[in-house]
C-alpha cells in the first residue's frame, strides 16, 4: 500500500510558493518542509496531546552551553519522530550558533535542504 502525503496546504499569500487554488497538499516533498516548518515554529508543550512535538528553538538557544551538534541532534529526533517519510529520503541539516559580543547577544542558524528547497531560519 502506497504511504499517503495528503496534507493541508498552509502556504499564505505573499510566500513565494504560493497558489491560491489549492487547498490540499500531496507532494512528498512539500509535506516533508510543511512538518518541518511547523516542528522549528512551535515550542515543546504548545500542542495538545503531544507535549513532546516541536523544535524549542528559543529555549535552546538561550540554554547556558548548548552546543550546535546538541540542538542538532534534538532537530534530528523531532525528524524522526514526527517525519517518518525523511527515513527514505537524503536530507542535509546544520545547525550554527552565533556570538554578537558587542550587543551581548546570539543567534541560531539552521539550513534544511531536501531536493530543491532549501529552509534557512534565523533565531534571536
Amino acid at each position: 500500500m502506497p504511504a499517503n502525503f495528503t496534507d493541508f496546504y498552509i502556504l499564505y499569500p505573499g510566500h513565494p510558493r504560493f497558489t491560491d487554488t489549492r487547498i490540499i497538499e500531496d507532494d512528498v516533498v512539500s509535506v516533508i518542509i510543511q512538518k518541518w516548518q511547523m516542528i522549528c515554529f512551535t515550542n515543546q508543550g504548545d500542542v495538545f496531546g503531544l507535549p513532546d512535538f516541536g523544535g524549542n528553538l528559543p529555549y535552546l538557544l538561550h540554554e547556558t552551553r548548548l552546543s550546535s551538534d546538541v540542538i542538532k541532534g534534538d532537530l534530528t529526533q523531532q525528524i524522526l519522530t514526527y517525519i517518518p517519510e525523511l527515513r527514505e529520503i537524503s536530507y542535509i541539516l546544520d545547525v550554527n550558533i552565533y556570538e554578537d559580543p558587542e550587543r551581548h547577544q546570539e543567534w541560531m542558524e539552521i539550513y534544511f535542504q531536501i531536493s530543491e528547497y532549501e529552509v534557512y531560519i534565523t533565531v534571536t
